[in-house]
């Protein structure tokens, strides 16, 4: 576990996520759980040794890994308004059809998997929430980023913030899942104006970076959203090429693992575009 300032620290040890402990008068409150079980409660007998039990804990988007993340702690969580409708939607069928897309990945912990239950969060927010009554004070914000209910939580005190999958960092980001591509590229543009931000948390990879880290990303989603624009006319078929393209351009290091999430995200963006085309009045929107 990395300190990054006295008293907030970043864990990058349980994938998928670049996981956080920020540390309060009031009790420790953690950002994001790994959905795997085994990781989840590595993380949190780790919290609980540093720190103590945890007070809360936010997570930062409403995907359906970190719906099985919720299950997974008995805390009181923090999310954004997304995450409550998805988790009480839920009946018994439903959850465990969910359940069984994630089993996919990690069968030696299906039976841990099975056992558990939607847990939605106690406060779960829109627009802002202020913990103004702890040390350091922390903002949460909600943003449109990578997925439903995406949220920044902020430490004004040491101009640090926990980006969740909004930044990613050396992996291409999971534009498949994005509900708003150029809403999530406005957050990012708006980011890139706050000059007063010292500590940037992604969701993934590199533990913390630095304001002007963030403009690879910005660039590879607009070619990804320019490239998606041409493919939704009539070049279709020549996804799998720009996928390549695109991979070796800005992701040479990671292979067809990129290329893969590459091809994933044109194919969402080129529905994100025909969606647009479909519905008066928007397809100006979505023009960037």
């Amino acid at each position: 576990m990395q300190e990054i300032v006295p008293g907030i620290f970043v864990e990058s040890a349980y994938p998928p996520y670049n996981l956080g402990l920020i540390v309060t008068d009031h009790g420790p409150i953690v950002i994001d759980i790994p959905p795997r079980p085994s990781y989840a409660w590595a993380w949190q007998q780790q919290v609980e040794e540093v720190a103590g039990k945890p007070r809360y804990a936010v997570l930062t988007d409403a995907a359906l890994e970190r719906q099985i993340a919720a299950s997974l702690w008995d805390v009181r969580l923090i999310a954004g308004e997304a995450m409550l409708r998805a988790l009480i939607a839920y009946d018994e069928r439903a959850w465990r059809e969910m359940l069984q897309l994630y089993i996919t990945q990690h069968p030696e912990e299906a039976d841990e998997l099975l056992r558990t239950k939607p847990h939605p969060p106690t406060l779960a927010l829109d627009k802002h929430l202020l913990l103004h009554y702890r040390t350091p004070p922390l903002e949460l914000e909600s943003v449109a980023g990578g997925a439903p209910g995406s949220l920044w939580v902020t430490i004004p005190e040491h101009n640090l913030f926990f980006a969740g999958d909004t930044i990613v960092v050396d992996e291409p980001p999971l534009l498949e899942r994005t509900p708003d591509s150029k809403g999530w590229l406005n957050t990012l543009s708006n980011l890139a104006r706050r000059t007063t931000v010292r500590h940037i948390v992604p969701g993934r990879g590199k533990p913390s970076i630095q304001n002007n880290d963030i403009e690879s990303q910005r660039e590879f989603m607009r070619v990804m959203r320019r490239t998606a624009r041409t493919l939704a006319g009539n070049n279709n078929f020549r996804l799998t090429q720009c996928a390549q393209d695109l991979g070796q351009t800005f992701y040479n290091a990671q292979g067809q693992t990129a290329v893969r999430r590459i091809r994933a995200g044109l194919e969402h963006l080129v529905e994100e575009i025909h969606q647009m085309k479909a519905t008066p009045g928007e397809e100006g929107a979505n023009s960037e």
